[in-house]
């Protein structure tokens, strides 16, 4: 999993839920519109600082404060592991937006 960030709340990304965002690296797009071009050719340099279990912990942490998790990115449809991330953080109780 190439985390590229962490939006720790917010009220606009999911509607009607305060939640969090899950940025993950990498696109196979090139679009002149990208609001997140730093995440567009992967940040493989922060892996360590978005290792997925503090992510985890983050989630599990907050579960009385958020109501739903947003995964965006890059292009998040690129990640060989997103399912399992979309079934664990959906296991914690948490629905999943993309």
């Amino acid at each position: 999993m190439n985390i590229g960030g962490l939006l720790k709340n917010s009220m606009i990304d999911y509607p009607g839920k305060l939640s969090c965002g899950i940025f993950l690296s990498g696109c196979n797009f090139d679009c002149p519109y990208c609001h997140n071009p730093d995440l567009v050719k992967g940040c493989s340099g922060r892996a360590a600082v978005f290792d997925p279990g503090n992510i985890y912990r983050f989630i599990e942490d907050r579960k009385a404060f958020l109501d739903g998790v947003v995964i965006s990115g890059g292009e998040p449809t690129l990640q060989d592991d997103l399912f399992d991330l979309c079934r664990r953080v959906k296991n914690m109780g948490f629905p999943v937006k993309f």
